[in-house]
């Protein structure tokens, strides 16, 4: 009777292991669509816009560079008599630069927000 060799199994293991993270990126690439900002179902991956009643803060954009903000915080950010309302709910937790989620002249400097967990979230 032959016997197993348990090099192959280890190896056949691997394989599949590697094919499986290498799936596993894809989907994620797929996920987040071709340029990384907008997910499958064509939302943002830094949130959604919301109403301006539902804004725990104001930020004056004028004044600032960066940002630290907790994941689900939803703020209105106001530059002169222009103002719209983000709820940070973003994917990896990843910076936000204002820019990319304002609407178009709103702002014309680099703000980075730094989006941290909440305290309801694992991990």
């Amino acid at each position: 009777m032959k016997r197993p060799n348990p090099f192959l199994k280890t190896s056949t293991l691997t394989l599949a292991l590697a094919l499986s993270a290498l799936g596993l990126a894809g989907a994620s690439q797929a996920a987040t669509g071709a340029n990384g900002e907008r997910l499958m179902n064509g939302k943002s991956v830094y949130g959604v816009p919301a109403a301006a009643s539902s804004a725990v803060k104001e930020i004056n954009v004028d004044q600032l560079s960066t940002l630290n903000v907790n994941c689900g915080d939803t703020l209105s950010f106001r530059r002169g008599e222009q103002s719209f309302t983000w709820k940070f709910d973003v994917v990896g937790h990843r910076i936000v630069d204002l820019q990319k989620i304002a609407p178009a002249g709103f702002i014309d400097k680099p703000l980075l927000v730094y989006v941290d967990r909440n305290e309801s979230e694992r991990n």
